[in-house]
């Protein structure tokens, strides 16, 4: 529910105390029969890792998505780490990320000494420009990463081309993007790998964690299991040889990478499984939200939303609004002003392009050529945003958001 503002304004300055809408402490207030699957696992299942709930969630998330294979992880960013493992980066080798991303997409290629070359935004869709991605080949390349940011498909069809002749390996980030489709297609399902998120903020989770890795390659469906678990291969049914240590397995799965740890919990798996049932209904419920205030802000020319590409399905994870107030010399940071001080709408700015922040500057990944990402997120801004939100916070924001702009205008 919306906090609501004090409109009392002792400073006489036309400002209000505290915000009418606000982004909410929790995404995903759980049902009795979600509860209730993770309470029976606590309660009555054998093992806590590695069991049955977590073999269920696997089969009911490829057969959702349409992958052959999908594996559970403990969150997307090792999902991640799973699929550049298995596109064999090696120190020097060049992987081609969008710029306008969560941190999480570029670092495990950065991890496993990937150069990491930044690739700009389509203006019209604000995901991967296949035509900047192509641009940025080299010989070096080994793997691009679309990210479906926000809920927007990328344009995949162009961007698989473009890989294939070039044989460049495609991860696709799916981390806000389940349900997100293309021609009925699941992202995830286009590239060689999908690497999907659980977190508390996207669409369901796994008690605040949890990721999935898909991919339709039997040889690397084979060996995910091992290296997703310290390098031990589970055995199939019986034993014989009863007698032989359980973890006498532990082997090499790949040659030239050690294996890692990225389980995910029977209570979470439990919990995933009942989350998924849900998926569709809610993403119509933020489809028809986003529809809402489409509507209400036709009529305001300085605002601008994502395109899709033809035959896409947007799942509208946060709401991202492009505001152009170079007309009359003012810009998105004049526009929050107006609009949190004013009206009481706590409006955000979200996700830097990655090559400005600290982190990727000291690794030697600060230079870059992104001029349309770079004019775009200088007048980007996000309102707040949940599945279920109420009439009255739509048009508290929308109505908010329009009086701001007019005041703007001068």
């Amino acid at each position: 529910m919306p906090q609501t503002a004090k409109l009392s304004d002792p400073s006489g300055r036309g400002r209000v105390e505290g915000y009418r809408v606000i982004f909410p402490q929790m995404q995903h207030p759980y049902t009795e029969a979600e509860i209730q699957a993770v309470v029976d696992v606590m309660r009555h299942a054998e093992g806590q890792t590695q069991g049955k709930h977590l073999e269920q969630f696997e089969k009911d998330f490829a057969a959702f998505v349409g992958a052959k294979y999908a594996f559970g992880v403990n969150n997307c960013t090792n999902a991640l780490k799973l699929a550049a493992i298995f596109c064999h980066i090696h120190p020097g080798d060049e992987v081609i990320i969008p710029a306008y991303t969560y941190c999480a997409t570029a670092i495990p290629f950065g991890d496993l000494g990937a150069k990491i070359v930044w690739a700009d935004i389509h203006p019209d869709t604000w995901t991967l420009d296949p035509d900047d991605f192509e641009r940025k080949i080299t010989p070096r390349t080994k793997a691009v990463v679309p990210v479906h940011l926000l809920g927007i498909p990328c344009d995949m069809k162009r961007i698989m081309d473009i890989a294939r002749r070039h044989g460049v390996k495609v991860v696709e980030d799916c981390a806000q993007a389940l349900d997100c489709r293309i021609d009925g297609q699941h992202v995830g399902t286009f590239g060689d790998f999908g690497c999907f998120s659980f977190h508390a903020a996207k669409t369901m989770t796994t008690l605040g964690e949890g990721g999935m890795f898909v991919c339709n390659d039997d040889q690397i469906a084979h060996n995910v299991p091992g290296i997703r678990h310290n390098g031990l291969c589970a055995f199939q049914g019986e034993r014989e040889r009863y007698w032989v240590p359980a973890m006498s397995n532990v082997d090499e799965f790949l040659e030239d990478r050690w294996p890692q740890n990225f389980c995910l919990g029977e209570a979470q798996c439990a919990l995933g499984s009942e989350q998924l049932k849900s998926v569709i209904a809610n993403n119509e419920i933020l489809i028809s939200q986003d529809r809402r205030i489409r509507e209400w802000l036709k009529d305001v020319p300085e605002i601008s939303f994502p395109s899709i590409v033809e035959g896409g399905r947007y799942v509208v994870h946060q709401y991202i609004m492009h505001y152009d107030g170079s007309a009359y010399g003012k810009t998105r940071n004049d526009l929050l002003d107006v609009l949190t001080s004013k009206y009481g709408v706590r409006a955000i700015v979200q996700y830097y392009p990655l090559y400005r922040y600290p982190l990727f500057q000291k690794k030697g990944f600060g230079a870059y050529d992104c001029p349309v990402l770079d004019a775009w997120w200088d007048n980007s801004f996000s309102f707040p945003w949940w599945c279920g939100i109420d009439e009255e916070s739509m048009r508290i924001m929308c109505e908010g958001l329009i009086a701001a702009v007019k005041e703007l205008r001068g």
